[in-house]
This record gives C-alpha cells, structure tokens and sequence, in this order.
C-alpha cells in the first residue's frame, strides 16, 4: 500500500488556507497579533521555520509521489500542486518571508476590519487548493 503524499500535501495546504482564513474573519484582533508575533521581529520564531519544513517536507514527499506516478496518472492538478504552488511560494517569499518591508506592512496590520477583507479574500485559495486535491 502506496500512501498519497501529493493528496495528503494538498490536504495540508487546503486545510492550512481555510484555518488562516477562518482565523482572520472570526479572530482578527488575535490574528494581528500572531502576524505581529511571526513578522514583527529580525527573525522568525522557531514555530514558524517548524511549520515551513513541515510544509517542505510534505512537498517533498508529495513531489517523489507524483514523479514515480505513471505518466497517465500525472494530471494538470498534480503538476498545478508539485509545480504551481511553490512558484507562488517563492513568490510570497521574496515579498514577505524575506523582504523586511513586506514583514513590516503585514505586521503592522492593526485594524480587525482589514484582516477581514484580507480572510475573505483569501478564501478562494482554499476552494482552488481543494479543488486541485480532487483532480490531482
């Protein structure tokens, strides 16, 4: 028995974009100051690098999945997951993760209303993230 690790990472992500998303909307005062805590400073608390290896970990197990797959087993879904999202991650990365200026836009969010908008918005990923599981 073969476990799915792109279904399982994709699971994950879905799972991650809906919790922040739902954190944003119902607890956005809680949620500025966990965005505070994880962007404020010079560094990252080690959660935050936990929860990126975690996540890298998963992409990794879930990338040898999809490369040992046969090719008619590979479909648009299963390459939007192994390929699209870390591209995104790169993406958000260079413009948040790394970038002190981003850090300090997202950690000096204050206003509940903003975050939620920003969770609203942020919504349809969860939808596009569980809708790509279902076809990969």
């Amino acid at each position: 028995m073969t476990l799915a690790w792109l279904t399982i990472f994709g699971v994950s992500l879905t799972v991650l974009a809906a919790g922040t998303s739902l954190g944003m909307l119902l607890f956005p005062e809680r949620w500025g100051r966990l965005e505070g805590w994880a962007y404020g400073g010079l560094r990252r608390p080690w959660p935050v690098w936990g929860l990126a290896a975690l996540l890298l970990a998963l992409w990794g197990l879930g990338m040898a999945d999809f490369a040992l797959r046969p090719d008619t087993g590979r479909t648009w879904a299963g390459w939007a997951l192994v390929a699209g999202v870390p591209a995104l991650w790169a993406v958000k990365s260079a413009a948040l993760v790394f970038n002190p200026k981003g850090r300090a836009v997202v950690s000096g969010i204050c206003d509940p209303r903003v975050w939620r908008r920003i969770g609203l918005a942020r919504l349809p990923i969860a939808l596009g993230l569980a809708a790509l599981v279902w076809f990969a």
